[in-house]
């Protein structure tokens, strides 16, 4: 209601009159109510009114809190006859969620056949159980339950719980399936195989929806049955942003079926679940859209099980959602030290606050010895913490390496922090990182054994080897190591004892997976394949030249940084033998170019995987990537959705310190037997990759 003022009275309010006035009319439905009770609530201030902007008396909410079961329970919601439906009540609601925020939630009875019924599903209340009333008619009551967001424990722990599993949202028609075991679709998602993949999740529309059931034995079953599921909570205010956006993709003349199919999918966003499982074509047919918009996956549960692969990777992985989120990396300031503490204390391994603080206090008053970062999303919200070494000495010692622990991109913010700190040990020339925070997370801790971490005395380790070199210059540089733990120790002599057999170079499977644990180590005399493949400057902008973004009037479509792991699309013909494993250059081509520092080639990644499909199957499996829009997949397979497409994925990118213009290009080519025009990727000796590489 626009300009609706709620206050909170008490026993010496006029309004209170007002309020008994309206209530006696109401008799019949909110039930006998003295008039000492009144003034009891008023006195303990649970008696809240809403006023017009005239301050005419539009109607009150009487309620009452439970402190042994940390609850408020709505007792009295009345709006004036002549003033109904106009959102007075709607307010009355919003206050009370508002003033009771610290207790675990809000609860009422209502009768099943009273109009107000219809009222609590609008307002993010779920019908939590039912029972006779006491009337001579024996009509049923139902009992509603709105769950407050601060007591939201269960779905915070959770997400932590099951960090390392698939929370994929069923909507209504999945669960019946599931509960009636009418669909052999459906009945696969309780597989035992994927009890270690997958967790499924409700969210309170479920329980709506179980409520229109007119049969009270089938609601009560249904109920039973719903209880075996993880059930996600959402709150009032987010739920209807989301839902609210979400209206432009319901149905022409929606159903109240489609409303709830919709509003299952919002409640399953705001609480993060990154994948909602549906037979529903309605909300299947824009499932690209909603990917897109929202980062969530619309899937079915066949295409679930055939591809938890792929979607591993894209809850793992997904800088393209992360660049619209991380907005800065910056040195703590004052003043930041109780949110800091709040957001990044270890409450599942019972870290107290004063222990947290005592050692940010410990760092931050040692600015020339260590330094503290916090980055930031764009609503200045932290999302990590790390703190490491300033020191000149080669080991990069990391004291804290945190993340905002139930944020829904934390495992990619935790692989940009992992490559964040590699980049730095790799400036300051250390040839070692150790994080000796004792609080990692699971999640960090996964995060770091991707990349190639290794556990020791309750600290990690990580070597990072700048050599583009021999295998004798690699063991130099590992003997240069000063460990002093054993397993670092034994970690050096066992990739010494590799590199010293003669026929260490011959696998080129060992050479680069030894390669990724030394990073950016590059060893020559290996069998590695090695190509120059042409890319075109408006690409290489939004991949991995920052120097190309920067000419750009819009910049990279992604930060840069984010970018650990990438794709890259072009035609399937024509692309003479690549193949992955393999080094990779990438040479900017000049053709129609503008940018500056064209016809060259500007940098390398290590090429991890070549796919060939259909362009809508790429697409599918590679968006969590970013950077390339659906458009852009489709003119690459010349607009036609049957012609194939190779996708080249591949990571680690750096930027050559020296470009190597076209001309030089050729003449290195020419003088090893090489003619090419480098419109298509072309196969190189190793020893010319290095002389690129190193500027020789």
């Amino acid at each position: 209601m626009p300009d609706t003022t709620i206050i909170s009275i008490d026993q010496n309010s006029k309004y209170l009159k007002f309020v008994m006035d309206l209530w006696r009319p109401n008799a019949s439905t909110l039930g006998f109510f003295p008039e000492g009770a009144f003034k009891e609530y008023a006195s303990k201030k649970q008696i809240i009114v809403a006023l017009s902007s005239a301050e005419e008396f539009l109607g009150y909410l009487l309620f009452r809190v439970t402190p042994s079961r940390q609850e408020a329970s709505i007792v009295h919601l009345c709006v004036a006859a002549e003033k109904q439906g106009k959102g007075a009540a709607r307010a009355l609601v919003k206050e009370l969620i508002k003033i009771t925020d610290g207790l675990r939630g809000i609860s009422l009875k209502c009768r099943r056949d009273f109009p107000a019924n219809m009222l609590w599903p609008k307002l993010n209340f779920s019908p939590a159980s039912e029972f006779k009333g006491r009337s001579n008619n024996g009509s049923t009551l139902t009992r509603w339950w709105y769950q407050h967001k601060a007591a939201d424990l269960f779905t915070s722990q959770l997400l932590e719980d099951f960090a390392d599993k698939l929370l994929v949202v069923i909507d209504a028609n999945i669960f019946y399936d599931l509960k009636n075991k009418s669909d052999e679709e459906s009945m696969a998602l309780k597989a035992d195989y994927l009890s270690d993949s997958i967790v499924i999740c409700i969210t309170t529309e479920l329980f709506v929806e179980i409520d229109r059931q007119s049969n009270e034995q089938e609601r009560q079953t249904s109920r039973n049955f719903a209880s075996q599921f993880h059930q996600l909570v959402c709150q009032l205010e987010d739920f209807e942003e989301i839902y609210n956006s979400l209206k432009s993709y319901l149905p022409t003349n929606p159903r109240p079926q489609d409303k709830s199919d919709f509003s299952h999918l919002a409640r399953a966003l705001q609480a993060n679940a990154n994948f909602f499982c549906t037979r529903d074509g309605n909300i299947l047919d824009k499932s690209d859209e909603l990917y897109e918009k929202f980062g969530v996956s619309v899937i079915r549960p066949v295409d679930l099980i055939i591809e938890i692969d792929s979607l591993y990777r894209e809850q793992e992985y997904q800088p393209a959602r992360l660049a619209g989120t991380l907005y800065e990396i910056a040195k703590v300031q004052s003043g930041q030290e109780n949110l800091l503490v709040n957001a990044f204390r270890d409450k599942v391994n019972s870290e107290s606050q004063t222990s947290l603080r005592t050692l940010l206090r410990s760092l931050l008053i040692s600015p020339k010895e260590t330094e503290c970062l916090v980055a930031w999303s764009h609503l200045r919200e932290p999302l990590g913490l790390l703190a490491y070494n300033l020191d000149k000495s080669n080991c990069l010692s990391v004291k804290l390496f945190r993340v905002f622990p139930t944020h829904k991109l934390s495992t990619t913010i935790l692989r940009y922090l992992v490559g964040f700190i590699m980049k730095k040990a790799i400036s300051k020339g250390c040839k070692l990182i150790e994080i000796v925070d004792l609080q990692l997370s699971r999640n960090a801790k996964e995060a770091l054994l991707k990349d190639y971490f290794f556990p020791s005395n309750n600290s990690w380790f990580r070597f990072v080897i700048p050599a583009y070199t021999t295998k004798e210059h690699v063991l130099t540089e590992l003997t240069a190591i000063d460990a002093k733990d054993e397993t670092v120790r034994n970690k050096i002599a066992d990739i010494k004892i590799l590199l010293s057999s003669e026929d260490a170079l011959q696998s080129s499977i060992n050479i680069w997976n030894l390669e990724a644990v030394l990073w950016p180590a590059k060893i020559t005399g290996s069998n590695i394949p090695c190509y120059i493949v042409p890319i075109r400057p408006e690409w290489a902008l939004h991949l991995f030249d920052e120097n190309f973004a920067n000419q750009d009037m819009f910049g990279a479509k992604i930060d840069l940084a984010l970018s650990r792991e990438s794709v890259y699309y072009r035609a399937a013909k024509n692309a003479a033998g690549i193949s992955a494993p393999a080094r990779i250059l990438w040479y900017v081509s000049q053709k129609n170019s503008k940018h500056y520092g064209a016809g060259a080639v500007r940098a390398q990644s290590r090429l991890d995987e070549i796919v060939i499909g259909k362009p809508k199957d790429l697409f599918k499996q590679f968006r969590r990537l970013g950077i390339y829009e659906w458009e852009d997949v489709y003119a690459t397979a010349k607009n036609n959705l049957n012609n194939e497409i190779m996708a080249l994925r591949f990571s680690d990118t750096e930027m050559l310190n020296k470009p190597l213009p076209w001309d030089d290009v050729t003449k290195k080519l020419e003088a090893a037997g090489i003619k090419t025009q480098l419109q298509s990727p072309c196969k190189i000796p190793e020893r010319i990759f290095f002389s690129i590489i190193s500027n020789l």
